[in-house]
């Protein structure tokens, strides 16, 4: 029988060394790097996830790192975390690991990545069915200049050293289609227990679409792209039921590109939620714009 590549995904978040996160006492979990790592896993590949918020300093990477030995890493980054997203990338290339960054910085520029000796690859938009074919392809063999040359959203250096940026690989249509975010993965009951002390009541993240069709300068070549995409209100509603049973959770934090952009669904989520015994209080990322008298009544449902 075939061993399958391994593949250990990281948030390089440290509560212990961030000041500014510890301040806000509101940490929300890795929802992306728990999509992808249930989509990995849902596909037959072995997957485990090393979340640094509550540990105590970087070293515990290196301990997780030569527990899980991994084959490949793949490191999530956000530009107010890029050094420590680079550092534990080092971190592991010093273990002989072949490393990924992926996430919203290095999509907007996965060539400045590849300057770093410790990144070999970068994964760049959506990343679930790219990190797949990744790793079936290292399943198949040592991976080559030559097979990279064909695999749509990630850059990587030619045979030559110079980086080669791929075209985008293209977004997940049909959103249903995903397997719920891996969230057994991590300890949720710590994210919990913060929220409970530090705010009174208990939150969690959701995500009901991907991209935004408005093509602001700050974030139009985010991860998810200019192609709205809205999952079905009964797969939310459905999500919202396993959350509420699962965490008996009193709030949830909607963390979509953007909200409220058709009113319909939004009437159909309240249906579907109700209809499921879902029903959860929730707030948007950001401030409900897009919104009118009829649209806040269905708000004031769920």
């Amino acid at each position: 029988m075939q061993t399958m590549a391994k593949i250990l995904l990281c948030h390089p978040l440290f509560l212990s060394l961030n000041p500014e996160e510890q301040a806000l006492q509101s940490p929300y979990f890795p929802l992306g790097l728990l999509y992808l790592a249930s989509y990995v896993r849902a596909q037959g590949h072995e997957v485990a996830v090393f979340d640094g918020t509550f540990e105590e300093d970087v070293s515990a990477f290196s301990t997780r790192l030569a527990a899980e030995k991994p084959d490949l890493v793949g490191i999530s980054a956000v530009l107010p975390l890029r050094d420590m997203a680079l550092a534990l990338a080092a971190d592991a290339k010093t273990a002989g690991v072949l490393t990924i960054l992926g996430g919203p910085d290095p999509t907007k520029d996965p060539a400045s990545y590849l300057q770093f000796p410790q990144v070999d690859m970068v994964v760049h938009h959506e990343g679930e069915q790219t990190l797949d074919a990744l790793l079936r392809l290292i399943d198949a063999g040592a991976l080559t200049p030559e097979m990279l040359a064909r695999e749509p959203g990630i850059a990587y250096r030619d045979a030559s050293g110079r980086p080669v940026v791929n075209q985008p690989r293209p977004p997940v249509e049909n959103l249903d289609e995903l397997p719920l975010p891996a969230r057994d993965l991590i300890d949720m009951d710590r994210y919990l227990d913060t929220w409970r002390e530090e705010n009174g009541y208990s939150s969690l993240t959701i995500a009901t679409s991907r991209g935004c069709p408005y093509g602001c300068d700050w974030c139009r070549d985010s991860v998810h792209g200019q192609d709205f995409r809205q999952r079905s209100p009964e797969s939310v509603a459905a999500e919202m039921k396993q959350l509420k049973e699962t965490y008996d959770i009193d709030r949830l934090r909607v963390v979509d590109d953007v909200d409220g952009i058709e009113r319909d669904w939004v009437e159909g989520w309240a249906e579907a939620a109700n209809a499921a015994d879902a029903a959860i209080p929730f707030e948007a990322l950001y401030d409900l714009e897009r919104q009118d008298l009829p649209m806040l009544d269905v708000r004031d449902t769920l």
